[in-house]
Formats: structure tokens, C-alpha cells, sequence
């Protein structure tokens, strides 16, 4: 019986380190994929200087800046003691981080047909 009652005592701290060290893991991961987008948006601006083709890359660099937010709002919210976000600031981090994804997709998408070789022959 005392084992038992020793687990119920530990556990609520073990989920509660447990979900901190998710909550860090996920800002790192975020704030690491938000310079990986950047520093995308810079070569792609190199790639426009050297093949003298519009590149768009200030929406390559601005595209994932909803990932950057949701990492701040994740922060926010570790820093507030919580193990989840609230649940309207979560809608918001996750839509933004949502869209912030396609519109890094199709900024990657616009740049792969820029630097991509045309079939067929050049027009």
C-alpha cells in the first residue's frame, strides 16, 4: 500500500517534468525549422542575383513566420506554468503554424520551377 501511495504522489511531477521537456523540445524544433526556411530564403535570393530570374524570395523568408509565432506562444505558455496552451491560443499557434507550412510549400514549389531545367528544349 505504501508503494502505491508513493506512485501517486510522483507521478503528477514525473507528467508534469515530462511535458515541460516536450513543451522545450518543440520550441527548439520550431525555432530550428524557422531559420531552416530562412536561411532557404537566402539562397534563393543568392539563385536570383546569379540566374537573374525572379526567385520571390521575401515570401520564402516571410512564409514561415507563423512557425516562429508558435513557437513564441508555446513559450508563453511554458514560461506561464501550463502543460498545454490555452485552448484559444492554441487554435491560433496551430492555424498559424498551419498555414505558415503551405505557404512555405508553395514558396518552395515557385523556386523548384525557377531553378528546375525545362523539358523539351529551351523556348
Amino acid at each position: 500500500m505504501n508503494l502505491f501511495s508513493f506512485f501517486l504522489v510522483s507521478l503528477p511531477e514525473e507528467i508534469t517534468r515530462m511535458g515541460s521537456l516536450n513543451s522545450w523540445i518543440m520550441i527548439t524544433a520550431a525555432v530550428f525549422l524557422w531559420i531552416t526556411f530562412v536561411r532557404f530564403g537566402i539562397i534563393a535570393r543568392r539563385y536570383e542575383m546569379v540566374l537573374r530570374k525572379k526567385t520571390e524570395w521575401q515570401f520564402i523568408i516571410i512564409a514561415p513566420s507563423g512557425v516562429l509565432v508558435y513557437a513564441i506562444l508555446q513559450l508563453l505558455s511554458v514560461f506561464q506554468g501550463n502543460l498545454k496552451m490555452p485552448v484559444n491560443t492554441g487554435r491560433i499557434a496551430y492555424s498559424l503554424f498551419f498555414l505558415s507550412g503551405i505557404l512555405s510549400l508553395l514558396g518552395a514549389l515557385r523556386f523548384r520551377r525557377v531553378v528546375s531545367p525545362r523539358r523539351g528544349g529551351s523556348r
